[in-house]
């Protein structure tokens, strides 16, 4: 199975691309789930489908899946919500407002990504595209996978341990009975850390999933699809392709739009500069939108060509570990990176990174457990920690 995820800016047509790239790999015998992880869907008004529901089979190869998240919350969140309802009632707030306010904002997002992971581990389809949120919104939730969410979890456990000895006496007293929580939210709690920390782990995988980049010739968008690839590398996310759209033709070099096209091929000079290793892929400005699945799959064979879109496009190893002479390096690549952001540090099993604003921990393999930080240097867009070989 391979699960590709489309991210980019606001309005520069990543729907459309996932939308592409599922009705192309459909077309050639792959069954494919084509989701969106935007609250804003618009899968089925690009496919110019009309009806309810959230699900619909195209055909037997390519069904489009638009989450209705109030019932994932409902179904996920219903005993954490009452609970948070309880207390705030408990604490005096009126109970109409403490069930508002017992929402707390993201939820919806995480129970979104917990249905994709849902999707994924059914086993049903060859390819799952993700339409995602704009800014990638939706996958800056998974840092919490790297190693936060197994010490949440253990903090967890011991709460519930420590709530045991103390509801047999609690509930001997009134009102403070009715604000301690059970063993279910501590349940419900628990799975959803657990299943957004097995997503996370079968995202980090190059072989399974792939991100991919989509914006357009523009400084903006530039700027931040070069900021968004260093976030996925810094958390070791799989960017294998760039996909830019809306490049004006060469037949437009003369007249109004001559500057348009010269500051768009500008920008596809840095842009080239900015992503040395990674697949670029260029969609012209179409003279109509591509709407319905015939357009869709013309609109692929223009992305792709003969390429399958289910491969994996580019071989980057975000987070490596190489064996030197008297010493260990981790090398990660961040390009694009302001070297002056930099800063690491390590604390016990757990090597924090902080860049650009983004702070990651790493948890470290066993090996390296006790072994001292030699090191580290950035070149070529490659970040390189050296650790003294233990003796």
């Amino acid at each position: 199975m391979r699960i590709i995820l489309f991210t980019g800016k606001g309005g520069v047509g990543k729907s459309s691309n996932a939308c592409a790239t599922a009705a192309l790999t459909s077309k050639l015998g792959q069954k494919t789930l084509l989701v969106s992880s935007d609250l804003a869907h618009n899968l089925f008004d690009i496919f110019d489908l009309s009806g309810s529901g959230e699900r619909v089979e195209i055909s037997e190869t390519l069904t489009l899946l638009e989450v209705n998240i109030l019932e994932e919350i409902k179904g996920n969140w219903d005993s954490i919500q009452q609970y948070m309802a309880d207390f705030l009632s408990y604490l005096e707030m009126e109970r109409m407002i403490a069930e508002e306010l017992s929402l707390i904002p993201g939820v919806d997002t995480l129970f979104l990504l917990t249905r994709i992971l849902r999707e994924i581990e059914s086993g049903v389809y060859d390819v799952i595209i993700v339409d995602c949120a704009p800014t990638a919104g939706t996958l800056r939730l998974l840092t919490f996978t790297d190693s936060s969410a197994g010490k949440f979890n253990r903090i967890i456990d011991i709460e519930r341990r420590v709530l045991k000895l103390i509801r047999p006496i609690g509930k001997k007293f009134k009102g403070i009975k009715d604000i301690l929580p059970d063993d279910e939210l501590y349940a419900t709690f628990g799975k959803i850390i657990e299943e957004i920390g097995r997503l996370g782990v079968i995202l980090r995988n190059p072989e399974t999933a792939s991100i991919r980049l989509v914006l357009n010739p523009d400084k903006i968008a530039l700027s931040e699809s070069k900021r968004s690839y260093t976030y996925f590398s810094l958390f070791g996310f799989p960017v294998d392709g760039i996909f830019v759209n809306k490049l004006l033709p060469a037949e437009l070099e003369t007249g109004y739009f001559n500057h348009w096209r010269q500051m768009q091929q500008e920008q596809m000079k840095v842009l080239r500069q900015s992503f040395l290793n990674t697949t670029i892929f260029t969609i012209k400005h179409y003279n109509s939108e591509p709407i319905g699945q015939k357009r869709l799959e013309e609109m692929g064979r223009d992305i792709y060509g003969d390429l399958d879109p289910a491969q994996v496009l580019s071989q980057v190893d975000t987070v490596t570990f190489q064996k030197e002479p008297g010493e260990i390096v981790l090398s990660i690549t961040l390009p694009g990176l302001d070297k002056a952001s930099l800063d690491i540090g390590r604390k016990e099993n757990d090597l924090l990174i902080k860049a650009e604003g983004f702070s990651r921990v790493l948890s470290l393999p066993d090996t390296l457990a006790g072994v001292d930080i030699a090191s580290a240097r950035y070149k070529n867009d490659q970040l390189h920690i050296s650790f003294s070989k233990a003796k």
